[in-house]
């Protein structure tokens, strides 16, 4: 259910905003304040956070990740719609 909820979230812009360009920047902003929100609410479920800078920390760590992962699944489609 995670994966599916997971998933669904970001495509939620696309079924309201017909213009695909503007449900991007919808989508990802939504993206990040959920991978925000998960982090510090990871940092807190795991202990690591001990002080405010902890959840802070867990949350921009886990917008990293999610940035780097988007960026390179952004970067194997280009190359392989180049190839």
């Amino acid at each position: 259910m995670g994966y599916l909820i997971g998933g669904i979230i970001p495509l939620i812009p696309y079924f309201f905003i017909p213009q695909a360009h503007i449900a991007l920047i919808y989508s990802s902003v939504i993206t990040g304040f959920i991978l925000l929100v998960f982090g510090s609410v990871k940092a807190r479920v795991t202990g690591a956070a001990r002080k405010p800078a902890d959840y802070v920390w867990g949350a921009v760590s886990m917008l990293m990740v999610g940035g780097l992962a988007a960026a390179a699944a952004f970067g194997i489609v280009r190359a392989l719609e180049s190839g």
